[in-house]
């Protein structure tokens, strides 16, 4: 996949920019605050609909515009296309070659993955950004995922805002018939998943370094809706007085491990290194199963990843199209391109 060109209007201090890349290692460098990230978030947001930062797009709209408007012309196996993405008047679309289609469509054509020096310790040590790094990693290999994750998410809405007003009880039982039957698809992806994800890990680094898999469905038996389903409904009154659910993918817990020791107790270089090996791992998994690379953006290069492995990102994925930041320039890279910081 290949990101050939970027046009960014009424973006956060992007007024109206045009950037072009080239199809191998790309850097985007200039003062902090000029707006480098800006520019990776706009790729991100083309690929998953949403941002890797916590915001809401009407907060990243330019303060002189209504709307922003992202276009990126891509290249991969289907040929070249046209990515659009438009937030206005509170909503969100996108397009390709001007043809409204939704995430699961665009995963076909483009995916990114992104690495920052910034926030790579939420993903070791919050067990909420781990499972959404897991859930964007399980995405660009099986598109179907996001959408059990979003029907879960929607069940397990509505049915929380039972448990907590205790309006009409008796539907819980419903709603918790739901929730198994997608629980069971969401917990049994994530452990191939997981399963395959490992073996590459251990294939390309080490065999200590693993990311361990417990679900909130604790007992070690062959899970099953029914099962799913009893469990759920043992704890049937004990959620009504939490006024929540205590019980679910939702609740899942990943572990990165080095050593026999959760990665989060390390020193910060070790975390990065760690963390770095798994996205490495998950590219070369990506390539497997989809036979071309994903898009590598990573933010803030030069802190993000020390000169030894600058050089084995840079030699060994000659295929893999990198955009990154950093404050320097730094000429090993195919294509510079400065941003200013406006006065």
């Amino acid at each position: 996949m290949i990101v050939k060109n970027l046009k960014i209007k009424g973006f956060r201090n992007q007024i109206e920019s045009n950037f072009i890349f080239n199809e191998a290692k790309n850097l985007i460098y200039g003062l902090n605050g000029a707006g480098k990230t800006s520019i990776l978030e706009a790729i991100f947001i083309l690929g998953f609909g949403k941002s890797f930062l916590n915001v809401k797009k009407s907060d990243i709209i330019n303060h002189s515009s209504l709307e922003f408007e992202l276009n990126m012309n891509i290249k991969n196996m289907y040929g070249e296309n046209d990515l659009m993405g438009i937030f206005s008047e509170n909503k969100f679309s996108l397009f390709l070659n001007n043809k409204k289609l939704n995430i699961f469509e665009i995963n076909k054509y483009f995916y990114p993955v992104y690495f920052s020096s910034s926030n790579f310790n939420l993903y070791i040590d919050s067990k909420l950004y781990l499972r959404r790094l897991i859930n964007n990693y399980i995405f660009g290999v099986n598109s179907l995922y996001i959408h059990y994750i979003l029907s879960y998410n929607k069940a397990l809405r509505q049915k929380n805002h039972l448990l907590k007003t205790k309006y009409n009880l008796l539907e819980i039982s419903s709603w918790n018939k739901i929730i198994s039957e997608l629980s069971l698809k969401i917990v049994n992806i994530r452990k191939e998943f997981i399963k395959k994800l490992n073996f590459k890990i251990r294939e390309n680094f080490y065999n200590d370094l693993f990311i361990e898999y417990e679900p909130s469905f604790k007992d070690n038996i062959e899970h099953s809706e029914d099962y799913f389903f009893e469990k759920l409904e043992d704890l049937k009154e004990f959620e009504i007085n939490y006024k929540k659910s205590l019980i679910g993918p939702h609740l899942d817990v990943f572990n990165i491990v080095f050593k026999g020791k959760n990665l989060k107790f390390y020193s910060s270089g070790e975390k990065k290194i760690g963390l770095l090996m798994i996205y490495i791992s998950f590219i070369k998994f990506f390539k497997d199963i989809r036979n071309e690379y994903p898009v590598f953006l990573v933010d803030d290069f030069d802190t993000t990843i020390d000169n030894k492995n600058v050089d084995f990102l840079l030699n060994n994925y000659p295929e893999m199209q990198v955009i990154a930041t950093s404050v320097n320039e730094n000429l090993r890279f195919d294509r510079t391109i400065e941003i200013k910081k406006e006065n």
